[in-house]
């Protein structure tokens, strides 16, 4: 049995057929519901077996032998995906694992029909996700040298595919100088905004909230690609991949933003990718380095994993929600009903409200009772999850579907929710900036570095060296950042990470947004305070000020300006 935040008993899933079950039936919802044993990351998880020698012959050597005897009598499912352009090849014998990995990302048919580009022929990233090892745990292992992701005893799909953006992240970064990032993104006139956030700060409330406003297109939920380019002299824009100098120097992916502003005139061989994904072969002589560079977002997934509270703040989206395959949605007690009831009240309205036709008829012959069971089983559990189809959602002309079509970012917004601080939007300068995401401290005060706490890399290792110089910078002598700067031995994890965010910072206008409107004594709810939200952020989009600082008590001389 769980409990809600006032330490009552408030939702509860049900039991396991046996102890050794890793996936079962919940309570019917949608079309289908798959309660997992491990609902959150595993205890065990090991991303640094690279550095044991044979840890990694030793599991792969596990799989063999369990696929060998066990496999003959089960099946085993084994499906390629594309993943902006790396092949990523998934073998598991969990039929939940499964129906999400296919639902989630695009197949190897349909990434070269919508984007009318070859498909790599062999994949680059392999993961095994195998439930029945016996005398083993519930854990999760990654191989950087041989690109390789392992799960035992475990069918939380959450974990599974951080895990796999973080893998993926790692080559694109280090090959291609692509930024991997766990945000969202939203199109508004054009100009494309990336909220970078840690859970419960609103980072898919503000998607979905700004889709309210004309002019807007649905981007990305929760992961998104971005290439930085420059502007050829003859107009190209050009993402660097790869530069071969006259001494023949190799510089690679990430690293290549730094060395062209440190040789601008060189005449050395740049390979690039033009923003439609084709190759160009210039010198980076050729490039125009008085125009300032662009970040260019490009989506991740073709079906969206999102949390079910999301009708929590926008109840109309459960219609949508409850055409899907669903994960870890728990059955409610009463004391839940009891604490949520004025919310609950107020989302049955709207959806008995609705002009949306479907809605409306979906919802019309169910009972007022049965409409709030539903809304309450949706966001009771924080992470129960829906795959959902976003073409459900939005009309077509509202959305990016194809995997290689671009928008232009403008806007960075680092969300928080810190009610201690009546700040309610500014300008980040670089330094700001970059200790926000290297610290990147949550709600709880849990850190988490860029907000992504699935990121391929040893955790332990870059947080101490980031704890030790925190410390030596409560001398005062020198900002987070300028030790950072200057730090020698610095792990390349984090190096590949902040270049590539300093990069952002030249592209785009970046701000600190914290959720904090309920704050604001005129604001009468929740909702309420998301919609005012939203208008921040709009107005920040076009904002002409290249430093804004609003609080709470004047905030809302900007968004009337």
């Amino acid at each position: 049995m769980l409990k809600s935040k006032e330490n009552v008993a408030a939702y509860i899933f049900p039991n396991p057929p046996n102890q050794e079950a890793v996936e079962w039936a919940g309570t019917p919802i949608g079309k289908s519901n798959t309660i997992t044993k491990t609902k959150s990351r595993t205890v065990v998880y090991d991303k640094t077996i690279d550095e044991k020698p044979g840890r990694l012959e030793e599991l792969l050597d596990l799989i063999t032998g369990y696929l060998a005897v066990e496999g003959k009598h089960q099946e085993i499912f084994l499906h390629d995906v594309i993943v902006h352009g790396i092949r990523v090849r998934a073998i598991t014998n969990s039929k939940h694992l499964a129906e999400f990995w296919r639902e989630n990302w695009y197949s190897v048919e349909e990434w070269e029909k919508i984007t009318e580009t070859k498909a790599p022929e062999k994949p680059q990233i392999r993961v095994y996700a195998l439930g029945g090892i016996k005398g083993e745990p519930e854990a999760a292992y990654y191989s950087r040298q041989a690109h390789t992701v392992i799960f035992f005893n475990t069918s939380y799909y959450g974990q599974l595919k951080s895990w796999v953006l973080g893998a993926v992240g790692r080559v694109l970064a280090h090959e291609y100088g692509i930024h991997s990032i766990h945000g969202a993104c939203v199109e508004k006139n054009k100009k494309g905004v990336l909220y970078i956030a840690p859970t419960g700060t609103g980072k898919s409330t503000s998607s979905y909230g700004l889709m309210e406003f004309p002019g807007t297109r649905f981007h990305s939920d929760d992961w998104v690609y971005i290439r930085y380019a420059y502007t050829s002299k003859t107009g190209e824009k050009i993402s660097p991949v790869k530069i071969e100098t006259k001494n023949h120097e190799i510089v690679k992916g990430f690293r290549c933003y730094k060395w062209i502003e440190e040789h601008p005139h060189e005449k050395a061989a740049l390979h690039g990718l033009t923003l439609k994904n084709q190759p160009v072969v210039k010198e980076v002589s050729d490039l125009d380095l008085s125009k300032p560079m662009e970040a260019y977002a490009y989506l991740s997934e073709k079906v969206f994993y999102l949390r079910c509270n999301l009708v929590e703040s926008f109840p109309q989206s459960a219609y949508s929600i409850l055409q899907t395959h669903l994960e870890n949605v728990p059955d409610v007690l009463p004391q839940f009903y009891e604490e949520n009831k004025d919310t609950l009240e107020n989302n049955l309205k709207t959806i008995r409200s609705s002009k949306i036709e479907f809605i409306k008829t979906y919802f019309e012959k169910q009972s007022d009772d049965k409409i709030k069971e539903t809304l309450a089983r949706l966001f009771a559990f924080d992470n129960a999850r829906a795959m959902l189809d976003i073409t459900k959602v939005f009309e077509k002309n509202q959305l990016f579907t194809n995997p290689m079509e671009p928008t232009r970012l403008t806007s960075i917004m680092l969300l928080k929710r810190n009610f201690n601080e009546d700040l309610v939007i500014e300008t980040l300068p670089l330094g700001k900036f970059m200790e926000r995401l290297l610290i990147g401290e949550t709600p709880t005060g849990k850190r988490e570095v860029a907000y992504n706490a699935y990121r391929a890399v040893d955790e332990k290792v870059e947080f101490d060296f980031i704890n030790r110089i925190e410390a030596e910078s409560k001398s005062g002598k020198k900002s987070l950042y300028e030790l950072f700067s200057e730090a020698a031995h610095v792990p390349i994890t984090l190096t590949e990470e902040f270049e590539l965010f300093r990069v952002m910072h030249q592209s785009c206008a970046c701000y600190d947004l914290n959720t904090v409107l309920q704050k604001d004594k005129a604001i009468p709810d929740r909702r309420t305070a998301v919609e005012t939200t939203m208008k921040v952020i709009a107005k920040a989009m076009e904002a002409k000020d290249s430093k804004l600082h609003y609080t709470i008590s004047d905030y809302r001389n900007f968004i009337k300006e």
